[in-house]
């Protein structure tokens, strides 16, 4: 190799702010390195990058080489090592003419002789490995001879003012056995600057949605040699060929589209990607500015297009440059592009509307071909089957998922099955025209008092949970208190949960000494403290006191323990002159030193009762049981129809503002109550007549 000196015009921080600040994302630069290889003719290109697992930031290298035209070393001094060269400008053999779309007068033209469009205009994408790394070397070769530079970015630095050309370093000499092709270009890029490897699959996904399907089809582009293809999705509706359309203002374009099977995870793969002349000019996803409308804000998630619109970059000179230098952007308010833009939003909008009434077909198929959800539906009367339906294919426009749609076609529907909802049936028509209205939807929701009814039926919902975990701690002998064994326990079930014990009790206060609640009281009686403490201290309905002890389900009550709760009822007694209630809570039995007497008194005395844990479960579960159906939308539930007589009989006495029952609804008997007790009150008064008969 014969050494040789190249010089690079470098102004302060022009080279840093170009390549290193301009290219900060690695899937951009190396598209922008790819770009060069198109431009330089070559037919395959091939990238190659460290495996994740053997990824080191100052060992590992980044390689773009392609089996384009090369360069010698003039062209090297005076093409790729000057920044800001306008090739299409600097070279009347290098701007080649767009190639014709499919339709145009010249379709016959073969792909061997159809020019490239060239990519580059602003002469700088040769920078974009500065974003990646602090070094690159190039070695370009053709005709057997090939030329080789190192580029430093540390030896290209300035200061801001100065204005000098640099030497870089290189060397001349004979064609290297180690080469993919008799001409072409290799840029490798060392010290590279992100700490993380390159996500593979990622960069793959990237550039094959950063080139045309037009580019791909002409050069290969090949990452760790595997082909570069069209994008991996399930499709419902594949994107299919180009179409061809021409704007108001005579321009063309072509595109295609395609919604996918469900949403598509990567937003590189959502939305539009406008190409010009191959390479992006407007990166996904893009929507035209429209995803902010209600009907478009789910299809964002399963439409993908590509777009290409070769005549926004069809000038050569500066002021004809309408595609920000990164290729991110177009510049949407130059008025070139104006009829353009009012295209793009047709389209999109004409595309959303398109996904919704797919969806709405697929999602009515999905509920009718349920035996269940189509049996419901049947049961309405063919007008309100029809409205129904139409509602359930306005669902295909917010939701694509089938799990998701049935388990609102079910709570539509349900809306139908409670009577009192039918009349805002309007209301939730005019929301259906906007599916995701949610301000109408509110509104609807607001006039009867949902939120707050649906809170409600949370509360409920939770308890009737919570008391089957109660019991799930009683039939496995919880502990009374937490310990190291086991940190569930029954006190701080019934301290968090008090309803537990009665629904009807207030719990007042919870493990607190007798002398300290004495003193609360206001009595001035006592003397010492005292280490005696009660578990719970609650206040019934008719007002009493009801002094608590509970004893673990396996542990049987011992005479010595209800000596002690009438010991503390007695005591607070002193301070609360009205009569304390005395209740010990146990599942275990009696053991031998509770007495057949003493049983039967406590059996009989009106101040003081004994429980078991499971009839204190049985008699909390039941209170909070007949909500269950309206709560499951049971509809067939008898629970769920005394819900439904219910709200008929409060808004008649709302709407009449007359609690007077007539005649006949005299006749008709007592309304519905939470607790029906029919049975065991048979029972007691059949009980009561048989103790009559035998006395």
């Amino acid at each position: 190799m014969t050494p040789k000196d190249f010089k690079m015009k470098v102004l302060g921080r022009t080279l840093e702010h170009l390549g290193v600040q301009m290219y900060k994302r690695r899937d951009v630069a190396i598209a922008e390195l790819v770009a060069n290889s198109w431009d330089a003719g070559a037919n395959d290109v091939w990238v190659s990058i460290s495996e994740e697992n053997l990824y080191d930031q100052n060992k590992s290298l980044i390689s773009i080489e392609d089996n384009g035209k090369g360069m010698d070393a003039d062209q090297v001094q005076n093409e790729y090592l000057v920044v800001g060269r306008n090739r299409r400008q600097n070279s009347a053999q290098e701007i080649s003419p767009i190639p014709p779309m499919e339709g145009d007068e010249n379709e016959g033209m073969s792909q061997a002789s159809e020019a490239r469009p060239v990519m580059g205009r602003k002469g700088i994408g040769k920078l974009a490995g500065f974003g990646l790394a602090k070094q690159m070397h190039l070695i370009t070769w053709k005709k057997n001879q090939s030329v080789e530079i190192n580029l430093d970015i540390d030896a290209l630095k300035l200061d801001d003012r100065e204005a000098k050309d640099v030497s870089i370093p290189g060397s001349l000499g004979s064609l290297s056995g180690d080469v993919k092709s008799a001409s072409g270009t290799k840029v490798t890029l060392s010290i590279l600057k992100h700490s993380t490897p390159i996500d593979l699959a990622s960069l793959r996904e990237s550039l094959a949605r950063r080139f045309s399907r037009r580019v791909r089809g002409r050069m290969n582009i090949f990452v760790n040699d595997e082909l570069l293809g069209d994008p991996q999705l399930s499709f419902e509706k594949p994107p299919g060929d180009m179409i061809i359309e021409t704007l108001p203002d005579g321009n063309r374009v072509k595109y295609c589209y395609g919604f996918h099977n469900g949403t598509i995870r990567s937003a590189e793969l959502r939305g539009f990607t406008i190409y010009v002349r191959g390479k992006t000019a407007q990166a996904p996803p893009f929507y035209f500015q429209v995803e902010g409308t209600a009907s478009g804000q789910h299809a964002t998630k399963y439409l993908y297009g590509e777009i290409e619109a070769d005549f926004i970059d069809e000038g050569n000179d500066d002021d004809s440059d309408l595609v920000a230098t990164d290729r991110q952007e177009i510049d949407w308010e130059n008025e070139k592009v104006f009829a353009f833009k009012t295209w793009g939003q047709e389209l999109t909008r004409r595309l959303f509307r398109e996904w919704a009434d797919r969806g709405g077909s697929r999602v009515e198929a999905w509920i009718l071909s349920d035996e269940q959800l189509s049996d419901r539906i049947g049961k309405f009367e063919k007008n309100t089957q029809k409205q129904v339906k139409e509602f359930l294919r306005k669902l295909g426009g917010t939701e694509s998922t089938k799990e998701r749609a049935l388990e609102l076609a079910s709570s539509l529907i349900r809306a139908y099955e409670y009577q009192h909802f039918i009349d805002v049936i309007e209301e939730i028509e005019a929301a259906a025209e906007d599916p995701i209205a949610l301000q109408d939807l509110l509104s609807y929701l607001s006039e009867w008092n949902v939120l707050e009814s649906r809170a409600i039926l949370e509360i409920i919902k939770g308890r009737l949970a919570i008391i089957e975990k109660f019991h799930s701690l009683i039939v496995n002998d919880a502990p009374e208190t937490a310990s190291s064994k086991s940190l569930d326990n029954l006190h701080d079930l019934l301290a968090g949960q008090p309803w537990l014990l009665n629904p009807e009790w207030q719990v007042l206060y919870e493990e607190k000494s007798i002398t300290k609640q004495l003193r609360e009281w206001g009595y001035s009686g006592v003397s010492e403290e005292e280490k005696q403490r009660y578990d719970f201290l609650g206040l019934a309905g008719d007002g009493k006191i009801v002094v608590i002890e509970i004893k673990r389900p396996g542990h049987p009550v011992a005479f010595s323990e209800l000596t002690r709760l009438e010991e503390y009822r007695n005591k607070l007694s002193q301070a609360h002159t009205d009569d304390l209630y005395m209740v010990m809570i146990h599942g275990g039995g009696l053991d031998a030193s509770v007495s057949s007497k003493t049983k039967k008194n406590w059996e009989q005395r009106d101040d003081g009762e004994m429980i078991e844990w499971k009839d204190v479960h049985s008699k909390t579960r039941d209170y909070y049981e007949h909500y269950r159906a309206v709560l499951e939308g049971n509809v067939s539930h008898p629970n769920f129809s005394k819900k439904q007589k219910e709200i008929r009989q409060t808004r008649k006495i709302i709407e009449s503002g007359s609690v007077h029952r007539d005649r006949a609804e005299r006749k008709k008997g007592l309304g519905s109550q939470d607790s029906d007790y029919t049975d065991k009150a048979s029972q007691v008064i059949k009980d009561a007549l048989e103790k009559k008969r035998e006395g």
